[in-house]
């Protein structure tokens, strides 16, 4: 396919930031997400011939990465925007403003779209709701590779628990020990990202992993599952989203619920959703506080990285809401 000439500047189509980001892309030798060369002037420049008219609904991220990769010379969507792609809840930002991530073999110019350079294996590729894209085994190990800890898990959690064999990416070549360990925390079980979020703020915070989908028997037939916990200590955390837990009807189910563990001796700790987006040093302390109460004991060192970590999310804290 050749490529189009450029077209003449057009008003902004989609509402993302224009960027052009040359870094250190998604190549098999890339192990690590450290940025690469500054940018350089573009190889090419495409602009969409057939954005929406300026009242219309924006198009979907789906659509505007469709456009690119079919009009754009072996551009690949790639990362976060290929895990939502594949059906993931991967975007942190609204999808309007998310840019189209692109793997290129060159420099590109594309509005709305952050391009990181990188000519990608064909057993990388594939097509999937007519977008050229990384295939899900690569896309999970972009991600684990580029991605914060926290958001990386959480795209790992959900390609397991879509069925994606994990195993296979530990065999994938020059993989680096920080990779390997990301990849190490990666649990089927979490039933949504923000549950992901937490257990990687625990183990990171110097808890012990914490087990998925606890089954604990409530009598009568009936059975509780609970989010994440310690069952050894019979300490649990729940993540109460907005979308299951706002109707008073849930509020006293969730309640009646949680009456009934009591009575059978464990300590839940509901976390609230806005938690999980801001400084965690309060949960963090609940939650080492319980486990030590019911008989846990970190030690001389684990005590000590606790508190370490304590302390910093609590400078966080400050320095943000100064």
């Amino acid at each position: 396919m050749t490529s189009p000439h450029p077209a003449p500047p057009q008003p902004r189509p989609y509402g993302a930031t224009d960027v052009v980001a040359a870094t250190h892309g998604p190549t098999d030798d890339a192990s690590s997400s450290e940025p690469g060369p500054p940018p350089t002037p573009a190889a090419l420049t495409w602009t969409p011939s057939c954005a929406p008219p300026p009242d219309s609904a924006p198009l979907s991220l789906v659509q505007r990465a469709r456009q690119v990769t079919r009009a754009v010379p072996g551009a690949v969507a790639c990362r976060q925007t290929a895990a939502h792609i594949w059906g993931l809840d991967s975007i942190t930002d609204l999808e309007a403003e998310w840019p189209v991530e692109l793997a290129a073999p060159g420099h590109v110019t594309v509005p709305g779209c952050v391009t990181y350079l990188g000519r990608l294996p064909d057993a990388d590729v594939t097509e999937h709701q007519g977008v050229l894209l990384t295939t899900r085994e690569r896309t999970a190990l972009d991600c684990a590779r580029a991605l914060p800890r926290t958001e990386a898990v959480a795209i790992l959690d959900q390609f397991a628990r879509h069925g994606l064999d994990l195993e296979v990416l530990w065999h994938r070549p020059l993989n680096s020990w920080r990779l390997r360990d990301t990849l190490s925390l990666a649990d089927r079980g979490a039933a949504s990202p923000q549950e992901s979020r937490l257990r990687v703020v625990f183990i990171e915070g110097g808890l012990p992993r914490p087990t998925t989908q606890i089954k604990v028997e409530l009598g009568d037939g009936r059975r509780a599952y609970l989010d994440m916990g310690w069952e050894e200590f019979q300490v649990a955390v729940e993540y109460d989203g907005r979308e299951h837990h706002t109707s008073p009807a849930d509020l006293r189910r969730d309640a009646d619920r949680r009456g009934e563990l009591r009575r059978l001796g464990w300590r839940v700790i509901a976390v609230r959703r806005d938690v999980v987006t801001t400084p965690t040093a309060d949960l963090l302390h609940c939650v080492a506080d319980a486990l030590i109460e019911r008989g846990w004991r970190p030690g001389p060192e684990g005590t000590t990285r606790i508190l370490r970590r304590i302390r910093a999310a609590r400078r966080r804290s400050r320095y943000r809401y100064r």
